[in-house]
C-alpha cells in the first residue's frame, strides 16, 4: 500500500494539477491560484468575513475549528493529500508551526516545494511523495485529510496509520464527501469511477474509523448547505457532453482530465439530489 505510482493514481493527479495551472492561466483556476482544489463553498448571511471566498473559506472554517478544539501553538501538522500546498501555507499564516504534505504526484509536490521556497517556507513546509498508510513519526500536533481519504484503497487503514502520528491531544481534522443511504446508485458510480474513488465513507464509516484508531469526535459540522450545486438538466448535459469528449479524447492525460470533470458533475447531481454531504469531523486523540 505504500506505493506511490499504485492504480496509476499518481498520473491522474500529475494530468489534474496540469489542466488546473492551464485553467488558472486562462483565468478560470479551479482553486489553483490559492494552491488547492476545494469545494466551493457560499458564506451564510449571519457571517462577516465576506471577503474569504472559495476555497480559502474552507481553509479558514477547517483551520477555526480546529483552533476551537484547542490545536496546539506552533503546531506540527501533517497535511494528508495536501494537493498544491494551499492548505499549509493558509494555516502556516495564521498558525505558524511546521508542515508535512503527503502527495502521490510529482507534479504537485513540485510545484508545492517551489511555491515554499518562493514565500521562503521551505524550512517550515516540506512535502512527501508518500501514500497514507507509510508510517509517521509519532510527533505531530494534528492531521488534516481535507477531501483525500475518499482516494485511500483503504480509508479504514489509512485514518489508523495517520492517527498513530499524532501525539497525545493531536487532532485528526478530516472534511470530505460522505454519501446519504439513499443516494442514486448511477450517480455514485459516475462519481467514484470519474474521480478515481474505490471506497467511499458515509458520515457512520468515519465515525467508526476514528472510534477503531481511539479517537474522540470533539466537533463535527455539516457543510452541505454551503454549496451551491448547478441545476440536474444542466448537469445531464454536462456529464453527457464529458461522456461523448471522451470517448473521441486521444490521450491517456485528455482522458483523466474529462473523467475528473465528469466525475464532478456526478458529484453536484449528487448534492443537488440530497445523496451527498460534505461534512467537518475533528477528532483528539486522549
Amino acid at each position: 500500500m505504500t506505493d506511490v505510482n499504485a492504480g496509476g493514481i499518481a498520473a491522474y493527479y500529475d494530468n489534474l494539477s496540469r489542466f488546473l495551472d492551464f485553467a488558472r492561466r486562462v483565468g478560470r483556476g479551479g482553486g489553483a491560484q490559492q494552491g488547492s482544489a476545494h469545494r466551493f463553498l457560499a458564506g451564510l448571511p449571519e457571517e462577516t468575513d465576506a471577503d474569504i471566498l472559495g476555497p480559502e473559506r474552507l481553509d479558514h472554517l477547517v483551520l477555526d475549528a480546529a483552533l476551537a478544539a484547542r490545536l496546539a501553538a506552533n503546531p506540527r501538522v501533517v497535511d494528508a493529500g495536501c494537493g498544491l500546498g494551499g492548505t499549509i501555507f493558509y494555516w502556516k499564516a495564521r498558525a505558524g508551526g511546521q508542515y508535512v504534505g503527503l502527495t502521490l504526484s510529482p507534479e504537485q509536490r513540485r510545484r508545492a516545494e517551489d511555491e515554499a521556497q518562493r514565500r521562503g517556507l521551505a524550512r517550515d513546509c516540506s512535502f512527501l511523495l508518500r501514500s497514507y498508510h507509510a508510517p509517521l513519526d509519532p510527533s505531530y500536533d494534528a492531521v488534516i485529510a481535507i477531501e483525500s481519504l475518499a482516494h485511500s484503497a483503504d480509508p479504514h487503514d489509512a485514518v489508523a496509520n495517520l492517527s498513530r502520528a499524532l501525539r497525545p491531544g493531536g487532532l485528526f481534522v478530516i472534511v470530505d464527501d460522505m454519501p446519504a443511504p439513499h443516494a442514486r446508485p448511477s450517480f455514485l458510480a459516475g462519481f467514484r469511477s470519474g474521480w478515481r474513488v474505490p471506497v467511499l465513507l458515509d458520515v457512520a464509516g468515519f465515525h467508526a474509523a476514528l472510534g477503531a484508531a481511539g479517537l474522540t469526535i470533539v466537533r463535527e459540522t455539516d457543510l452541505t448547505e454551503r454549496l451551491r450545486p448547478r441545476p440536474l438538466p444542466w448537469l445531464r448535459v454536462l456529464i453527457a457532453a464529458c461522456g461523448a469528449m471522451r470517448a473521441l479524447a486521444p490521450t491517456p492525460g485528455m482522458r483523466d482530465v474529462l473523467d475528473a470533470l465528469r466525475g464532478g458533475f456526478f458529484l453536484e447531481a449528487l448534492y443537488r439530489t440530497k445523496g451527498m454531504g460534505y461534512r467537518l469531523i475533528v477528532a483528539a486523540k486522549p
